[in-house]
């Protein structure tokens, strides 16, 4: 018999993080602060990003264009993790950087939503407005500072994005009238 100090509680698996991430999405402080903490949400939180990044250029893409962006979401949150961490100022250190990726990798659920016309121009919104609410928690910022870190943020990774996928990368996607 294993002693009970010792048992640490193992979530339920992908349905646990499946609602973690609608928790998220809902922006339920409580579950950003659970999953921030919870190191293997992470896992889940990059399946979420690379399906959602998949899904993004599915329509105009082969098989190397579907990998490609699926790889360069996971590559992109990461990235845009370490933007708003130097913006906001980076008090804690890696637990805070990490907690923001996890937080941010869940709520990329949300990016699913592309297959809906229209419907990913709301959830890339709906996005940022859940990075603001993970930003003002984790690193304890007023709402116009936690805005500005996050739209400076995402303006910095769209420009990368924009100069990747529209020089090196561009042969990938066959967009529509060309």
């Amino acid at each position: 018999m294993q002693d009970q100090k010792h048992v640490q509680f193992e979530p339920a698996g992908t349905l646990h993080y499946f609602r973690k991430a609608v928790e998220v999405i809902k922006l339920d402080r409580l579950a950003m602060a659970e999953v921030a903490t919870d190191s293997k949400a992470i896992r889940f939180g990059l399946a979420v990003t690379a399906i959602g990044g998949a899904l993004a250029v599915f329509p105009h893409s082969n098989f190397t264009g579907l990998a490609v962006a699926a790889l360069y979401s996971m590559a992109a949150l990461f990235l845009f993790a370490g933007f708003v961490h130097l913006i906001a100022g980076y008090s804690k250190g890696k637990e805070q950087y990490m907690g923001f990726v996890r937080i941010m990798a869940l709520s990329g659920i949300i990016d699913w939503a592309v297959v809906i016309p229209l419907a990913g121009l709301f959830a890339t919104i709906w996005s940022l407005v859940i990075a603001v609410s993970a930003t003002r928690q984790l690193y304890h910022q007023g709402a116009g500072k936690a805005t500005f870190c996050v739209l400076l943020s995402a303006s910095a990774l769209w420009l990368i994005t924009l100069v990747i996928f529209a020089g090196p990368l561009g042969f990938l996607y066959k967009t529509p009238g060309r």
